[in-house]
């Protein structure tokens, strides 16, 4: 009984190593027949340790032949890839090139970063009013929960715009009722039940 048990164990992971192998092909494919979805799709396989050994170089490679068509996940995943440094020499500058771009395009989680380098001045001057702009874009557009807290702290706060505390705890509100934590905790922290009708 065992015995069998492990036959199908091992001809089980055995079908499921040809298909990962199989859909790997496929994507190789389609991404050197010029398709952007394949060539990011391909990229990110490249970028992380799973169905296909990873190399960043290759990563990078992929990632930018499908930016050359206006992919926006492709260009996001670069600059997350030179914003933090990921295997490569950490270039700010050049993730805010990329994300400036992904952003354009209409990519909500590069409204969020270029809100965070505002915020803090990486990669860019530090400017509140802009790091607002995304953040609100990100929130607005994007549903970002994470977007939702910071624009909603920026206005509660009055910081790089002009105070707005109904505004802020509506936004701070929202952050929470979509599952991010730091909103909770930023709501209990300030007892902005108080300011509730």
């Amino acid at each position: 009984m065992k015995r069998i048990a492990s036959i199908k164990y091992v001809l089980f992971f055995v079908i499921l190593l040809c298909f990962a192998r199989t859909n790997a092909q496929t994507f190789v494919r389609a991404a050197q027949d010029g398709d952007a979805n394949a060539q990011y799709k391909l990229g990110k396989m490249y970028s992380q340790d799973g169905k296909m050994q990873k190399d960043i170089k290759k990563a990078i490679y992929w990632y930018k032949k499908a930016a050359e068509q206006n992919q926006k996940d492709a260009i996001m995943a670069l600059g997350d890839i030179y914003y933090y440094g990921t295997d490569v020499n950490q270039n700010v500058h050049l993730a805010f090139t990329y994300y400036k771009q992904a952003s354009e395009l209409g990519n909500y989680e590069a409204d969020f970063s270029l809100g965070e380098m505002y915020a803090q001045g990486v990669g860019v001057a530090k400017h509140l009013p802009s790091a607002f702009e995304y953040y609100k874009k990100a929130a607005d557009k994007g549903g970002l929960a994470k977007a939702m807290f910071k624009t909603g702290t920026m206005l509660f706060e009055g910081k790089g715009v002009k105070q707005d505390k109904a505004q802020g705890i509506n936004y701070i509100k929202l952050a929470f009722n979509e599952g991010y934590p730091t909103a909770l905790e930023y709501w209990n922290e300030n007892q902005l039940w108080q300011y509730e009708e």
